[in-house]
């Protein structure tokens, strides 16, 4: 395991990324989108919601 302190490559940065299975990943992903959803005020939501129709 690498100290926190140490640096490393973007390849290293990559695959150590590469081994979190995906499930888990996406566990995540829900997590911060619930968590940014709850954090929003009601003017973001609507420009949130605005710039996703114009895609």
């Amino acid at each position: 395991m690498k100290n926190k302190f140490d640096w490393e490559t973007e390849e290293e940065r990559l695959h150590r990324h590469m081994r979190i299975p995906p499930k888990k990943k996406l566990e995540w992903l829900l997590q911060m989108n619930e968590f940014s959803w709850r954090c929003y005020s009601k003017k973001t939501r609507a420009v949130f919601f605005k710039l996703r129709n114009l895609r």
